[in-house]
């Protein structure tokens, strides 16, 4: 499990779960601006079969303005990507970029509030969908 993502399984089938995580993403500021279907592109680049698995670049755009304003650069790890797989079981998994995880990186204390209040509303998030299970790390 990666220590920079907060990791998630969802009850649910996979088209149900990008239904889900775009409808919990929204009800927190976030719109999904990319949807890159990795297991048609490794179909039609390299002929190779894969699972579903799907990258949701998601974005709030006044905390994206805000964080940009501050750190002009920033834009460089903008949207919030959120990968959403099929597993070996039933349930769906789901991984999220943790913007914390990203501060060291970035270098600039002023950016803190934002990735902070980021951070917040992805676990709110996901907290909110109820037959959602974060996984530990």
């Amino acid at each position: 499990m990666a220590p920079y993502t907060h990791q998630y399984r969802i009850d649910a089938p996979f088209d149900e779960t990008i239904e889900i995580v775009t409808d919990a993403l929204a009800e927190e500021g976030f719109g999904v601006l990319s949807d890159i279907d990795m297991q048609a592109a490794f179909k039609e680049k390299l002929d190779k079969e894969h699972a579903r698995y799907r990258i949701l670049g998601a974005c709030n755009p006044p905390l994206a303005y805000d964080a940009i304003d501050v750190e002009f650069e920033i834009g460089a790890l903008l949207p919030c990507n959120v990968v959403v797989y099929e597993t070996d079981g039933d349930e769906t998994g789901v991984s999220v970029a943790d913007p914390t995880q990203l501060l060291p990186v970035i270098g600039n204390d002023d950016v803190e509030p934002l990735v902070e209040e980021v951070n917040s509303r992805i676990e709110a998030a996901f907290g909110a969908i109820p037959n959602a299970e974060t996984v530990s790390v």
